[in-house]
């Protein structure tokens, strides 16, 4: 029984037996389309799998922007042009008791009035040991980009995330299984203010039993530990006292009817910070947590998918913590052999320990035409909305329209 999973930079994801054709020239934060397609994958669950020799495949091409908004402005906003360059690359390896496989994407942004060009990169590497009775992986998703991803990274900032995955899985007995799995994840930014504002490493450590019932589903019990440490001193100007907490959850992991499944678990977090050097005291809180992955194959050309998930996670700037609600829902319907249609929308709420609450809305519809084996054309529009309260109350709205042309091998 296949399984939606869970790791990555704010959202869970999978890893996968096989990558999707490449479709990369599209609107929005260029590389949303990569970061939606390996974190919606799917993986054979035990050994022996399937063996497959090595195969790598790859897309290359450029595509036209226009953005009204370019630096996320309330006022005075400033449109351009932008030429993305772009070369992808995607490989897979399978033995019957390992398997290997790897994404990366590689762009430049060149603005044509403006001078803010910059480079980006987004690596996937995924590695696994399985037998019928226990499973090892280990996932990295390293990332250097500057566009908004919602509210935990609201403004156009250059970054760089490494999110290392790691989880095992242990029968225990006919029907029970041991879990223990974590993230590592480390935050850099190119610019002041944040790399003193924001820059942290954050992990958490996880371990669950799960029970596998006689249908097509299993039961999960969950507990975590995990901790934000922020890398300037909380002394400092922009120092941020550190984060700890745990995390209780149990839940659901299968399918609730053919061509629909889903990992939903819910419980309850609690966060506690370090002393505030200003004041001697510290912040502490508590609230129900939930991570829902619901995935629909209407067909073998319409798939829907629904991701929920509320936590906390790091804010920094003296404010340690925030509670993020985030919402996705994509939705990928094939119309011809040559010719798909696709929509997004995701949905982003955060309210901070020290009261600031941040709102971004993005929505997304783009189609993709075959001409052939090799070449294909995109064209994309979005819209996207952010908006900071309680330190300011600024907001800024951003349209993009795009049109690409690849070429994949």
């Amino acid at each position: 029984m296949g399984k939606l999973g869970v790791f990555g930079i704010a959202v869970a994801a999978s890893a996968v037996a096989a990558f999707l054709p490449a479709r990369e020239a599209t609107a929005q934060d260029f590389g949303q389309q990569w970061i939606d397609r390996i974190t919606h994958l799917q993986e054979q669950e035990r050994g022996p799998l399937n063996a497959k020799p090595f195969n790598i495949t790859g897309d290359a091409g450029v595509q036209y922007a226009f953005d009204n908004n370019i630096f996320l402005t309330q006022n005075d906003k400033t449109s351009d042009s932008i030429v993305i360059p772009f070369v992808q690359a995607n490989f897979n390896y399978s033995e019957s008791r390992f398997e290997l496989e790897g994404s990366v994407l590689a762009n430049y942004k060149i603005y044509v009035k403006e001078n803010p060009d910059d480079d980006e990169e987004r690596v996937f590497l995924r590695a696994r040991q399985s037998s019928s009775r226990w499973n090892f992986e280990i996932t990295e998703i390293f990332q250097n980009v500057s566009d908004p991803s919602g509210v935990v990274f609201l403004n156009r900032v250059s970054r760089v995330v490494s999110t290392t995955t790691p989880k095992m899985a242990f029968d225990i007995g006919k029907n029970w299984i041991f879990e223990l799995g974590g993230q590592l994840q480390l935050v850099r930014f190119q610019d002041q203010p944040y790399s003193d504002g924001q820059e942290n490493n954050n992990f958490n450590i996880d371990l669950g039993i799960v029970y596998r019932t006689p249908w097509a589903f299993d039961l999960v019990g969950q507990f975590g530990y995990y901790n934000i440490g922020y890398l300037v001193d909380p002394t400092k100007p922009n120092g941020t006292p550190d984060v700890f907490g745990y995390t209780f959850r149990v839940g659901f992991r299968g399918n609730l009817v053919e061509r629909l499944s889903l990992e939903g678990l819910i419980g309850y977090s609690s966060v506690e910070t370090d002393f505030f050097p200003q004041t001697g005291t510290d912040i502490s809180s508590g609230t129900m947590v939930l991570n829902a992955n619901l995935r629909y194959e209407a067909t073998d050309k319409i798939n829907f998918y629904f991701d929920f998930q509320r936590l906390y996670t790091f804010n920094g700037f003296g404010d340690p913590y925030q509670l993020l609600n985030t919402f996705a829902a994509l939705a990928e319907i094939q119309l011809a052999e040559s010719f798909t249609v696709r929509g997004r929308l995701q949905f982003d709420r955060s309210d901070s320990a020290l009261n600031v609450t941040r709102t971004y809305l993005s929505a997304n519809i783009g189609a993709t035409y075959r001409f052939n084996e090799h070449w294909l054309a995109d064209a994309g529009f979005t819209y996207r909305y952010g908006k900071t309260e309680n330190v300011g109350d600024v907001h800024f709205n951003d349209i993009v329209f795009s049109l690409g042309l690849a070429f994949a091998w």
